[in-house]
């Protein structure tokens, strides 16, 4: 596997060493900056600090804030369609899911008086056009009750004390950039979280972050709710014993409300960064997480680099969620040129393993998952699933083709566990997907997450293809699992319409 991935790195670097040894410029004159082709997530960054110096006076606090906010239309259209185990030709039915809605965030934050600072920020969602109840399931709108409904929500509020290296915060916000805590802002509204945290800088290269996280209000939601709640617990997969006390007659945890402690330190030079993570949910699960890359400028316009990461999850305490036992890991290598192409291959394997929750499934959803290979649909953290991706990204603006453009391609394979013996099999699947963003404000120097200023569009979408060939009566026998119909030709599409300011 590894020395496959290397193959293809080495043929994306001949196929970019003919790039120019002159620097390259965005229009604007800025310098361009090749970007990291990552997990989905449309970042929102939080507010910069009001002024560089303190304001002398209350009044001067919150005359002197800052505003931000975005008005967005998005609408989300996924059309899956069943095959019975008789016919993997005529599909047997289909199910629609659907949402479309205008709204997005109005947010405010204080200047700085004796470095503190007050801030919050009011999400919603409202429908518009066709929102029919039995299409839900996107998570787009708030679905309560099985409706879709228009949503509203205080999403921030909080109180700031910064200096040049010290950053405490108190509250529900963004959280953005702790890993497996962040935002996963691909529906119409960002994760936020609730609780304290401290940043320290303690020198140029090297970070400290810690947190006390007791709530999180998900995308589409208007209520907070406690850790094990937000990972989407299942008593449906639980393995080993717990106390059934904890979940209600449908399987979702009702038990006592549980905090998550993170820390972490995080190492960054210019050629290589180094992220050691862990996060402790007391009786669930600890999550600890690594990560690193190294970057080779092969040449003042070309830059290689590699990245690794691990995780490995265990249950601890009283085992709430009874027993976990899993890891993942990933490999990627990337070839970015300055002339705006920038190509990737990455390779992600999950445990496998039945004596664990959900078969060795790793709980990602206090954010934006962080496999390599998280790309539109995400499967990558499922048991067993060993996930082949690669992809190609366009800067067409920054390149001369069609100005204010970017455009990307991507190709997964996930391969999952699928013996006859294998428990918690399911059915392999590829995904094919097509991104593109255009700014009304910009030319070049943007990726397809990029926060920026003013009007873009971004449109996207995936096609997945499910493996059907199985002999699906076998594994009834043995397993008792009865398979009605099985899953092919995923369609999903996106659009996005920002204006940021």
């Amino acid at each position: 596997m590894i020395q496959k991935l290397s193959l293809f790195s080495l043929l994306l670097i001949t196929s970019l060493v003919s790039a120019s040894d002159d620097p390259e410029l965005n229009l604007d004159g800025t310098p361009y900056v090749p970007p990291r082709l990552a997990g989905d997530s449309l970042a929102i960054k939080p507010l910069k600090k009001a002024n560089d110096t303190d304001v002398n006076s209350i009044e001067s606090m919150f005359s002197n804030g800052k505003i931000k906010g975005l008005i967005r239309y998005s609408t989300q259209y996924r059309d899956t369609a069943y095959h019975s185990l008789q016919s993997s030709l005529t599909p047997t039915s289909n199910k629609i899911q659907q949402y479309s809605a205008i709204g997005g965030y109005l947010g405010y934050e204080t200047a700085s008086y004796y470095n503190i600072s007050l801030g919050a920020t009011f999400y919603t969602a409202q429908k518009l056009g066709h929102n029919p109840d039995e299409r839900i399931g996107l998570g787009g709108l708030n679905e309560d009750g099985g409706t879709a409904n228009s949503y509203a929500v205080l999403g921030e509020s909080y109180i700031k004390y910064q200096t040049q290296n010290n950053d405490i915060r108190v509250g529900r916000r963004e959280m953005p950039n702790y890993r497996f805590v962040s935002l996963s802002n691909i529906r119409f509204s960002p994760i936020t979280h609730q609780g304290a945290t401290y940043e320290r800088k303690v020198s140029k290269n090297l970070q400290l972050n810690f947190a006390y996280i007791d709530g999180q209000k998900d995308r589409n939601a208007e209520t907070f709710v406690n850790m094990i709640q937000a990972a989407r617990v299942q008593k449906s997969n639980i393995v080993g014993s717990y106390n059934p006390y904890n979940y209600d007659v449908g399987g979702n945890y009702i038990g006592s409300s549980k905090a998550m402690l993170m820390a972490s330190a995080v190492f960054k030079e210019d050629t290589f960064s180094v992220e050691v993570w862990d996060y402790y949910i007391s009786d669930f699960v600890n999550t600890l997480y690594l990560y690193g890359d190294y970057n080779i400028a092969l040449s003042p316009t070309l830059t290689f680099t590699t990245a690794m990461q691990y995780a490995k999850q265990d249950n601890v305490g009283s085992r709430v969620a009874g027993d976990i036992n899993s890891w993942f890991y990933g490999l990627k290598f990337q070839v970015a040129s300055k002339k705006g192409i920038t190509l990737f291959t990455s390779y992600n394997q999950v445990a496998y393993n039945e004596n664990s929750y959900d078969g060795g499934t790793i709980f990602v959803r206090w954010g934006t998952p962080q496999m390599f290979n998280s790309f539109q649909v995400q499967d990558s953290e499922t048991a067993g699933v060993k996930s082949y991706g690669a992809g190609v990204q366009f800067e067409l603006g920054h390149m001369g083709i069609m100005p204010n453009t970017v455009i990307r391609f991507r190709y997964a394979l996930y391969d999952m566990p699928d013996a006859l013996n294998d428990s918690f099999a399911a059915q392999d699947r590829t995904e094919a997907t097509f991104d593109l963003r255009y700014s009304f404000t910009k030319n070049d120097g943007f990726g397809i997450f990029t926060e920026m200023q003013g009007l873009s569009v971004q449109f996207r979408i995936a096609y997945d293809d499910y493996k059907t060939n199985y002999d699906f009566q076998s594994y009834k026998n043995l397993h008792g699992y009865d398979f009605n119909e099985v899953t092919s030709d995923f369609i999903d599409t996106r659009l996005y319409i920002d204006y940021l300011f």
